[in-house]
């Protein structure tokens, strides 16, 4: 792994981290960056954005650093090989410096805007969810029928077996207290996208609680999910997870 370097904001404490995980995001890594830019700019408080690679195998890493150039605030995780989301988000959000830490999707589909909703729970709240389902949320570009569906049933078994009580588990826009968050990352076992729900699980056994708020939230049909293979992955890192909490791995 290596690690960029950058003077954050002339040394002022960092108020907010944002970790964007990517693999072979050429395509549109350039325009989440430029949203997420100008919203941060006209910001008042002091952030770092921090790019977590997952060994992309495209021009990812180059557009990255060439935008770093004209970017102080920007900065990232490079990994040589493909790992998973859930192990750059770890990396990410383990050497994040701010006092809060949101996590976010390089497609932008909850815009970079929408923290707004997050941040008036979070100082009674030490984690802040996105949610596409519960009250509040506006879905604008839905997802095709068939994933819908085979994500709400995956909800119901997250439900049922990990995370009681939660519409949107596997939303990519979450925002953390950073102690908490580091505490519960370092737990963190699964590397593929079932790392959403088993921090989540974490965070109840050492007795964090959340809050999940309604975002607007817009499909990419470019997503690299794919439905079949990943519903599979699901289950069985929901299994796993659901053995860890039986054992009491989490709370060693």
């Amino acid at each position: 792994m290596n690690i960029s370097s950058f003077p954050v904001n002339g040394g002022n404490p960092v108020y907010l981290s944002v970790v964007i995980p990517t693999y072979n995001e050429a395509a549109r890594v350039l325009k989440t960056l430029a949203a997420i830019q100008k919203y941060l700019a006209a910001q008042s408080y002091a952030y770092e954005v921090l790019v977590a690679d997952d060994g992309s195998l495209d021009t990812t890493l180059a557009l990255v650093s060439g935008m770093a150039a004209d970017w102080p605030q920007l900065r990232w995780v490079a990994n040589p090989t493909n790992r998973g989301k859930g192990a750059v988000v770890k990396e990410g959000v383990l050497v994040a410096t701010g006092d809060y830490i949101l996590f976010t999707d390089a497609d932008n589909a909850t815009p970079i805007e929408q923290v707004q909703k997050l941040f008036p729970y979070i100082e009674q709240y030490p984690i802040v969810t996105g949610s596409r389902h519960c009250p509040g949320a506006k879905i604008h570009i839905p997802q095709a029928r068939h994933r819908a569906i085979l994500s709400r049933l995956s909800n119901l078994l997250i439900r049922w077996l990990a995370v009681p009580g939660v519409y949107d588990t596997q939303c990519g826009f979450k925002l953390f207290r950073r102690e908490p968050a580091q505490e519960i990352f370092s737990r963190v076992t699964i590397n593929r996208f079932g790392f959403d729900f088993e921090a989540l699980a974490i965070a109840k056994v050492l007795g964090y609680q959340f809050k999940e708020v309604g975002i607007d939230w817009y499909n990419d049909g470019a997503s690299k999910v794919r439905a079949g293979r990943d519903a599979l992955r699901t289950l069985r890192d929901l299994l796993k997870v659901k053995r860890n909490l039986l054992r009491r791995h989490y709370s060693r």
